[in-house]
């Protein structure tokens, strides 16, 4: 079950890396972000774009290798955890309905927390 988590988040960060790279005033205004001028760009497209494509490549590396799962798991609690603890507050300060396109990517950060937790247990025993 580990494998198939890591490798689904390399096909996810896989896809989303070029996505945002190739297509940053699209995918930006997807999400509801404004790049005003090329330093925003260039922020949008190493933020985004970038971390995500070192990510579809931590994560294949970490399902092909098993040493590397203990660690790609912990990032994976590491970083799901604080994107939702954030996307929470923001659901608080500013309600639900005014995450506009980013509700899909809170559903979606939520089952990824959750099965890494649940992971983590289950690898715990």
């Amino acid at each position: 079950m580990l494998v198939v988590y890591l490798a689904f988040n390399a096909v996810l960060y896989a896809v989303l890396g070029p996505w945002c790279a190739l297509a940053p005033r699209a995918t930006s205004s997807f999400l509801g972000l404004t790049p005003t001028g090329p330093a925003g760009t260039s922020e949008y497209l190493a933020v985004y774009g970038g971390l995500q494509l070192g990510l579809a490549v931590f994560y294949a590396v970490a399902a092909a290798v098993p040493a590397h799962r203990p660690t790609a798991l912990l990032l994976s609690l590491a970083m799901y955890a604080g994107i939702v603890a954030l996307r929470t507050t923001a659901v608080v300060r500013f309600g639900f309905a005014e995450l506009g396109n980013a509700r899909f990517a809170y559903g979606l950060e939520l089952v990824l927390l959750a099965v890494a937790v649940a992971l983590t247990f289950r690898l715990g025993r």
